[in-house]
């Protein structure tokens, strides 16, 4: 069986590769989830769907079983650009997820290549780029970036480890605290504090890609030891941080840019 890969962009993950069994998570972005060989099994709340492709609202709990075949699973960008374009392309299914793009023929085939051809993270993403991830250029009908909330991104982002509160963010884009909230899970589909969780693995899957320790990486991070680290990890991702990110010949890490002078 090849290796898993993690591909690690400035704005968006992807993961492609063997789960081997179900697993469980609620992933701190909007998610696009490939069968790459067959169809996902999909349990969310109290049914279950199959599909080649599915986009999942961040926040939202689900179970998939890629039925021991291959999958990819990419997470879309903060702000919901990539989610608008994507939802416009695959159809509604209650309860609330969207199914079977009308770029899954190309999509698939371009993943599966990409991966074989095991290339680096940004040819993958100029192989990906429009099919998954809408160059800067494009216009997405109804996305109206918000400029409070890609600042409140930048912050976290510059300095993961800081537990900025709610006032001292909201104080940098003139909103009150409560307000703020509001606006930042309008935004992204989540509250502030599990945006800063989830990039805060982002950070983490960095370090390690680069030969940091999981303690080490961790506590940069901004977590509090390697046990919370593993308990954020196995809540939004569905495993653990070893079977993701554990350097043997079965894992590969690759980090890229994404697109040049993109902005969160």
């Amino acid at each position: 069986m090849p290796p898993s890969t993690l591909y690690l962009w400035r704005l968006r993950t992807l993961y492609v590769g063997y789960l081997g069994s179900r697993i469980t998570f609620s992933a701190g972005a909007h998610t696009l989830l490939f069968g790459l060989e067959d169809d996902v099994l999909l349990d969310v709340s109290g049914e279950r769907f199959r599909a080649r492709t599915l986009l999942l609202p961040a926040g939202v709990s689900f179970t998939a079983d890629p039925q021991g075949k291959q999958i990819a699973c990419c997470f879309l960008d903060p702000l919901g650009r990539d989610y608008l374009f994507h939802q416009r392309l695959m159809q509604w299914r209650e309860p609330g997820f969207y199914s079977d793009s009308s770029l899954q023929g190309r999509q698939l085939s371009v993943l599966k290549q990409a991966y074989r051809d095991s290339l680096d993270a940004d040819e993958v993403y100029g192989q990906l780029a429009d099919l998954l991830f809408p160059a800067a250029s494009t216009e997405v009908e109804g996305f109206r970036p918000d400029a409070r909330i890609a600042r409140i991104i930048e912050l976290i982002r510059s300095d993961p480890a800081q537990n900025y509160s709610n006032e001292d963010l909201a104080s940098q884009v003139g909103l009150s605290g409560a307000r703020l909230q509001r606006v930042f899970k309008d935004a992204t589909g989540i509250p502030i504090r599990r945006y800063r969780l989830w990039h805060r693995l982002f950070v983490t899957s960095t370090m390690m890609s680069m030969g940091s320790s999981l303690t080490d990486a961790a506590l940069t991070a901004g977590f509090s030891d390697s046990s919370h680290l593993s308990h954020v990890f196995q809540n939004m991702l569905g495993m653990s941080p070893s079977a993701m990110l554990g350097h043997s010949r079965r894992n590969r890490v690759l980090v890229g840019a994404g697109e040049p002078g993109e902005q969160a």
